[in-house]
C-alpha cells in the first residue's frame, strides 16, 4: 500500500507567495542572470530560441521585445514560474562548424592551451589548411579525422559558450572560445539564413511538499500499520476503505524494481527477511518504508522456497493448465465436427460464428504471427503445410487454430558453410560463459549479497 506525498493547498499558495514577492525584484534586478543563479530552483541556460519553439504561452509577450516587462507568475510542470525576456537578435537557424580543441587537464594548462591556440590561428591566417592543423592537434578525437568538421548544427546543441561563439561569428570568421572541455578554435564554414531569436531567462520554484504534509502522509502510512499488521488485517481493511493495493510478483533477491516505485531496493532486502502473511519491517523495525517520493506499507504474501514445489503450492498453476489443454481438446473437437470432404476455412469461420484473419510472410524463422501472437505450434504447422489444403486443428499457447496456406513460395538455396560457420562463431562466444556457469554450480556457493546492498 502507498501513500503519496502531494503538496497541499497550503503548500501551493507557500510557493505562490514565494513567486509574487519575486517578480518586482526579478524586474528591477541590474544582472538578471546572475539573479536567476542565484534564486530560481533551476539554473539560467543562456540559449536563443525561434519564435516557432518559444512556449505557446510565451510567444505574444516576446513579440512586444520588452526587456524590461516579466510574464507571469503561471504553472508549469509542477513549478511556478517567471519570464523575462533577457536578450533580442537575429541569428542564424544553424550553422557549419569547424574546430580545433586544446584540451585542458593535468597535462595541458588553461594558459597554456590559450598560447597553442594563438600559435595555431596566426598560422590559419598565414594559409595553412585548417583540417591539416585539426588533425594534427585536435583533441577531439570524434572530429579529428574529418578535420574538425562539425556539420551543420542548430541553436541548442552545443555547450553554451561554444554556441554562442559559432552563432555570433561571421561566415569564414575564426575565433577562440572557452568551455569546460578546454580551448576550442572555431572557424564558421557555412550559415544557414538569419532568424529572429529571442534569448528567455526563467526563474522557477517547485511546488513541493512542506513539512507538516510530510508528517501528515507519514502518520496516515504509520496508522495504517498499527493497525494492519498481518496480511489477513490488511486484506481486510483494503475491503472495507475500498483501497487500491499494488502487487509485486516472483521478486527474486537481487532485485532491483517494483512496479509503481522508484528505487525500492532496501524494501526487496527487507522483504527476504521477512515472514509470510507478516508486514515487512526494516532494520530498525519500523513498517513505513520511504521510496521514491511515497510512504510504502507491504507484506510478505508468499515464500518459493529453492527446489522443487510442494503441490499445494503449484496446485493452482496445474489446475490452470489442465483446464485450459482440456478446452483446447473440445475445441478441437468442435472443429473436427464442422470440417469434412470439402469444406473451406470460410465454411468452418461461418458455421462456427469466428472471423478468418490473414498472415504473411510465415516461415520457421518467424516468432509471432499477425493477429495471434507468438504461436510456435501454428508456425510449425503454416511452414510445412501444402498450398490449399485445410490443416488442423492445432493446438497453439493462446487458441486452438485452423488454417490454409494460400501461396507457398520456395526458400532459396543457403550457403551450409555459412550456416556452419555462423553457429561455430556462436558456440565459442557462449563457450566462456557456459564453463563459468558449470564452475559457479558445482562450487554450489549460496549468493547472500542480497542482505547488504
Amino acid at each position: 500500500m502507498t501513500f503519496d506525498i502531494v503538496p497541499s493547498e497550503d503548500d501551493m499558495k507557500q510557493a505562490e507567495l514565494w513567486i509574487n514577492n519575486t517578480k518586482q525584484e526579478f524586474a528591477s534586478a541590474p544582472d538578471p542572470v546572475q539573479y536567476i543563479n542565484l534564486t530560481s530552483d533551476s539554473r539560467y541556460v543562456g540559449f536563443f530560441t525561434p519564435l516557432s519553439s518559444v512556449p505557446e504561452n510565451l510567444k505574444d509577450y516576446v513579440k512586444k521585445e520588452d526587456l524590461s516587462a516579466v510574464f507571469g507568475p503561471y504553472i508549469e510542470d509542477g513549478s511556478y514560474k517567471l519570464a523575462k525576456l533577457i536578450a533580442v537578435g537575429d541569428r542564424p537557424d544553424s550553422v557549419h562548424v569547424r574546430h580545433i580543441l586544446l584540451s585542458t587537464g593535468k597535462t595541458r594548462t588553461i594558459e597554456t592551451a590559450k598560447l597553442q591556440a594563438d600559435s595555431l590561428i596566426k598560422l590559419i591566417k598565414s594559409g595553412t589548411p585548417f583540417e591539416v592543423l585539426a588533425m594534427a592537434n585536435s583533441d577531439d578525437q570524434g572530429s579529428v579525422k574529418t578535420g574538425g568538421d562539425l556539420g551543420w548544427f542548430p541553436e541548442g546543441r552545443m555547450v553554451v559558450p561554444f554556441n554562442n561563439a559559432c552563432f555570433t561569428m561571421k561566415k569564414g570568421e575564426v575565433k577562440t572560445a572557452e568551455t569546460t572541455f578546454g580551448i576550442h578554435i572555431i572557424e564558421v564554414i557555412a550559415q544557414s539564413k538569419e532568424t529572429r531569436k529571442y534569448n528567455i531567462g526563467f526563474i522557477d520554484r517547485k511546488i513541493m511538499p512542506g513539512a507538516l504534509t510530510n508528517q501528515k502522509a507519514y502518520s496516515e502510512a504509520s496508522q495504517f500499520a498499527g493497525t494492519n499488521d498481518t496480511y489477513e488485517k490488511f486484506t481486510k481493511s483494503v475491503t472495507q476503505k475500498g483501497l487500491n493495493k499494488r502487487v509485486g510478483n516472483d521478486i527474486a533477491p537481487q532485485q532491483k524494481t517494483l512496479p509503481g516505485l522508484d528505487n525500492p531496493r532496501s524494501l526487496i532486502m527487507s522483504l527476504f527477511q521477512a515472514e509470510k502473511g507478516k508486514i515487512i519491517l526494516d532494520n530498525s523495525q519500523q513498517a513505513v518504508f520511504e521510496v521514491g517520493g511515497k510512504y510504502v506499507v507491504a507484506y510478505c504474501t508468499k515464500v518459493q522456497e529453492d527446489g522443487i514445489a510442494p503441490q499445494t503450492d503449484v496446485e493452482n498453476d496445474m489446475r490452470f493448465a489442465l483446464l485450459k489443454d482440456k478446452k483446447a481438446d473440445l475445441i478441437s473437437a468442435e472443429f473436427n465436427k464442422n470440417n469434412g470432404p470439402g469444406k473451406t476455412i470460410d465454411d468452418i469461420a461461418r458455421t462456427m460464428g469466428l472471423t478468418v484473419q490473414e498472415a504473411t510472410g510465415i516461415n520457421f524463422r518467424s516468432y509471432t504471427v499477425a493477429g495471434a501472437g507468438t504461436e510456435p505450434a501454428l508456425i510449425a504447422a503454416a511452414s510445412v503445410s501444402k498450398q490449399g489444403i485445410l490443416t488442423g486443428p492445432v493446438k497453439g499457447t493462446n487458441g486452438v487454430f485452423m488454417l490454409t496456406a494460400n501461396n507457398v513460395t520456395a526458400s532459396q538455396a543457403e550457403d551450409l558453410k555459412l550456416i556452419q560457420t555462423r553457429l561455430k562463431s556462436t558456440f565459442q562466444m557462449r563457450g566462456t560463459y557456459e564453463a563459468y556457469e558449470a564452475l559457479r554450480k558445482s562450487a554450489n556457493i549460496l549468493d547472500k549479497r542480497y542482505k547488504f546492498y
